[in-house]
């Protein structure tokens, strides 16, 4: 799925190995483009918003499914 993507013209992207609490996934795509638009740096706001959500869900089952693949 993600080539789909990438070959479609997407540049980046960030998927999910595998399922995921909702309220997690949504405070980690909140907190992600709040840092995004701030900085304008992808791939520091993604690594931030993550560290923000392992700082409150210990387990990685809550953030560490998540990556981000693609070129800047």
């Amino acid at each position: 799925l993600q080539r789909s993507f990438l070959v479609a013209g997407a540049d980046m992207l960030i998927m999910s190995l595998f399922k995921v609490s909702d309220d997690a996934t949504q405070k980690l795509m909140t907190k992600f483009y709040q840092k995004w638009l701030a900085t304008g740096d992808k791939r520091k706001a993604f690594v931030e918003a993550q560290k923000e959500i392992k700082a409150e869900y210990k387990y990685p089952l809550y953030w560490g499914a998540f990556n981000m693949m693609g070129i800047d």
